[in-house]
């Protein structure tokens, strides 16, 4: 006797009895959600409408990274926030540099911060306008240390073939030949996953124009792989955004076998969309907790969540050092008392996630495979 014995299996053509009874002469079809132009989903799906079960993406459980954003205006301060974000839980740091940092500013940011405990993480104009500076800061800062810069980890949001100008492929060529020896543990290459529905394909398409360019120039696809990473934008359609991680890390396994790269999941950074928030603060809140969920169950590999008042500061009561330890507990709470981090692909196995993660991946398949022709 097993505990599913107490509930005998039921048909879908018998729920769909149910169903029909219950909306009294209602439409199932009326209830569908119009995502876009061509995409719709029913509300109703069943285990009948997979030849096989669905299974996790992986054994391994998904141990994401609690990030925090720390934006560099004076090194002192941004010290001071970086210190109060690791005390108070953060495991990796994402730096914002509007302007490439001199060593002075990069020691002074860093003299209190053991570099091989956390995630490192470099974004911003700074760092898109020169990254092998961060990389050189960072390695003399390690030497003083006594730090092995190949124990570090992390991250540049560094994105060339996304500006408007002439890309220097054979400085990132060079750059992935230097951070392959001195820093393996680091991304050098980000890629934006725009926030739309359709938009998975665009950054298919950018992952592939990496592959392209770099492997001309004598990369292996492998090393050209391992550079890269996806950044995504999380907005508040709960289950939406669940199977946008999903579909896209399926897909990039498509692309990679096409490659004759090893077949290894995307590393998928994921960041809020800043219009998701209102000028109700405690709502959004609220809506930081959903949004993180969805991040996290769909996969990501690294979640920064954006404060509560994060652009209307003004109109908050208490202060931002306030904000942000609320917006590190809303994943404390997920880690930490929810344990999500020991599931292996949490959403894995529900019907509808699964039904929406296919048929998401499907449509953006479908417009990589027209933009490669």
């Amino acid at each position: 006797m097993t505990f599913n014995d107490d509930f005998p299996p039921v048909s879908k053509e018998e729920w769909l009895r149910q169903v029909a009874k219950d909306l009294k002469g209602k439409s199932l079809e009326e209830l569908d959600w119009q995502i876009s132009d061509d995409l719709k989903v029913s509300p109703f799906v069943h285990a009948d409408d997979f030849a096989e079960p669905p299974l996790p993406f992986s054994s391994e459980p998904n141990n994401w990274e609690i990030c925090e954003e720390v934006v560099v205006n004076e090194a002192v301060a941004a010290s001071r926030q970086a210190l109060e974000a690791l005390e108070g839980g953060a495991e990796g740091l994402r730096f914002v540099f509007e302007k490439t940092p001199g060593s002075a500013d990069f020691e002074q940011i860093f003299e209190k911060i053991h570099l091989d405990f956390i995630g490192l993480h470099f974004v911003g104009a700074g760092v898109a306008q020169n990254p092998g500076a961060i990389l050189g800061n960072l390695e003399r800062l390690a030497k003083q240390k006594g730090v092995a810069t190949q124990s570090l980890r992390g991250s540049l949001g560094y994105a060339p073939a996304a500006s408007s100008g002439i890309v220097d492929w054979r400085y990132l060529v060079d750059l992935v030949e230097f951070a392959k020896e001195k820093f393996p543990k680091f991304k050098l290459v980000t890629v934006l996953i725009p926030p739309s529905v359709g938009d998975l394909a665009v950054g298919l398409k950018s992952g592939n124009l990496y592959l392209e360019k770099l492997t001309e120039r004598g990369l292996s696809p492998a090393d050209v792989a391992a550079t890269i990473q996806f950044s995504v934008a999380v907005g508040k359609s709960y289950f939406l955004e669940i199977a946008r991680i999903r579909a896209f890390k399926l897909l990039w396994l498509n692309v990679l076998k096409a490659w004759d790269a090893p077949l290894n999941y995307p590393v998928v950074e994921a960041h809020f969309q800043p219009e998701a928030y209102s000028d109700e603060l405690y709502t959004n809140m609220i809506r930081a907790t959903t949004m993180a969920m969805s991040a996290v169950l769909g996969g990501a590999d690294r979640l920064t969540v954006l404060p509560y008042d994060a652009g209307r500061e003004s109109q908050a009561t208490y202060s931002q050092t306030f904000s942000r330890r609320i917006a590190r507990n809303a994943q404390h709470l997920l880690k930490m008392e929810s344990s999500l981090h020991e599931v292996p692909d949490a959403a894995a196995g529900s019907f509808y996630i699964e039904q929406l993660t296919a048929k998401l991946a499907e449509k953006a398949w479908g417009g990589f495979a027209i933009g490669r022709h």
